[in-house]
């Protein structure tokens, strides 16, 4: 008997729904559409089954798309289409099936291609091979995304993790026997805005002298262009980290460490590999400042000196070769921070950039037994947690977090789990995250 929450399919039929009636006239909404709830059910516990498989000794992942062979012209290829290979029969449709396709079916480039037969249920019609420039809204990049039509897709990610989608937006993510809800991510909640919100004052204040020192124009920029330039760059590096399998901690000050901190007298942090504090400290920093200028100079207008650009602006026009090199080096600084997190010990991180790392937790920390986890992107909505469930690099965090409120930690477990710890309403609160919720977001 395949089991996995039976709220799951109601819920995905709910939020495809009002995404259809929000969608209307879009010529792919036939080819997306759901089949019934029973053929649905089948469907997913079919790839729940899968997760809990292993092939040679390996976790099966794969991503599975439920759309007819008509979609996909036979004469297109990545890197900007698909390239679709029909098998010569169709293969069953069954959990065994898919664990030995999964080898040859790469889950960062393609996917298993299934569609529906009225006599015999489901079956698999073939591959997909889609490139990986769909991970470009996650892990960065300046070409142009090839999107998914607006089907029903299945990312198998590790034992009883499946990430369901419309195309390349989410849907609902299980884990562990537990729906996440993609609107709980804690990336757009108010109190991680507010929390970097120091930063981003400092950026707009060296922005508008910039302004005023030029003589050619250059637009304004918009707060929030500069908070998700921030998250961007925090998600690349989870996303590297994850992918590594190697697993990590970083420990995310808002503000820059007190200056003895530096010197390594430091209360609650033995930092193994201390960086010296010198300019290349900021390159973080100069970086993001260095996108600013070129996104508000690249699109100043001398008719509208006030314009403001906003995020949307900069991701049409990241494309342009212009911005290559800059987004290449923003995206290189992400890959750089995220393998220190290889070394034993946790990465230590201001808004300039890396402080250190090969950090352990010390000193004499107040005892904490409960945690709570967030089931609302603001954590107002929480239930209680046993530290002791959890492994050490967990509950270190947890109690760094419970004495020094102001810090942010994020675990990237081996398994690919990401969970992020911060103080919040008198508790050490935590979210929940995977990559994959962070795709479609701009």
């Amino acid at each position: 008997m395949h089991v996995y929450p039976s709220k799951l399919v109601a819920l995905i039929t709910q939020r495809w729904e009002a995404m259809s009636a929000s969608a209307e006239g879009c010529e792919e909404l036939a080819a997306g559409a759901l089949p019934d709830q029973e053929a649905l059910e089948r469907l997913i516990s079919t790839c729940y089954q899968v997760s809990m498989m292993r092939e040679e000794d390996r976790p099966v992942i794969l991503r599975l798309i439920l759309a007819p062979s008509s979609l996909f012209p036979p004469d297109q290829g990545p890197p900007k289409g698909f390239h679709r290979l029909l098998f010569a029969a169709p293969r069953p449709f069954h959990e065994y099936e898919l664990r030995r396709l999964s080898p040859a079916v790469d889950f960062e480039r393609s996917l298993i291609a299934v569609e529906p037969h009225p006599e015999r249920g489901f079956q698999i019609w073939g591959v997909v091979n889609s490139g990986i420039r769909w991970l470009q809204e996650e892990r960065g990049g300046n070409k142009k995304t090839n999107h998914l039509p607006d089907v029903f897709v299945v990312h198998v990610t590790g034992p009883g993790m499946l990430t369901l989608c419309r195309g390349l937006k989410i849907i609902a993510t299980l884990n562990g026997g537990k729906i996440l809800d993609f609107t709980a991510n804690a990336f757009h909640s108010q109190w991680m805005n507010k929390l970097f919100a120091k930063e981003r004052n400092v950026m707009l204040e060296l922005h508008e002298q910039f302004r005023a020192s030029v003589l050619y124009p250059v637009a304004r920029i918009q707060d929030d262009f500069i908070e998700s330039l921030q998250f961007q760059i925090l998600k690349r590096v989870l996303s590297v980290c994850r992918i590594s399998r190697h697993g990590g901690t970083f420990i995310i000050f808002p503000d820059d460490l007190p200056p003895e901190w530096s010197t390594g007298d430091n209360p609650y942090l033995l930092v193994k590999y201390r960086f010296r504090q010198d300019e290349a400290i900021g390159r973080q920093q100069n970086l993001m400042i260095r996108t600013i200028r070129l996104a508000t100079t690249a699109l100043g207008d001398i008719k509208d000196p006030d314009k403001i650009i906003t995020w949307k602006d900069y991701v049409d026009l990241r494309h342009e070769s212009s911005v290559y090199d800059l987004e290449e080096a923003l995206y290189e600084h992400a890959q750089f921070v995220a393998n220190l997190a290889a070394v034993d010990g946790a990465v230590v991180i201001s808004p300039r950039g890396p402080l250190g790392f090969g950090a352990m937790i010390i000193g004499s920390l107040d005892k904490l037994t409960e945690v709570a986890i967030a089931n609302d992107v603001e954590g107002k909505m929480v239930s209680l947690g046993k530290v002791e469930g959890y492994g050490s690099r967990h509950r270190s965090v947890y109690h760094l977090c419970n004495t020094l409120h102001q810090v942010m930690a994020i675990v990237v477990s081996q398994d690919g789990n990401i969970q992020l710890a911060k103080w919040r309403n008198g508790i050490v609160t935590c979210w929940d995250l995977t990559t994959q919720m962070f795709i479609g977001d701009t």
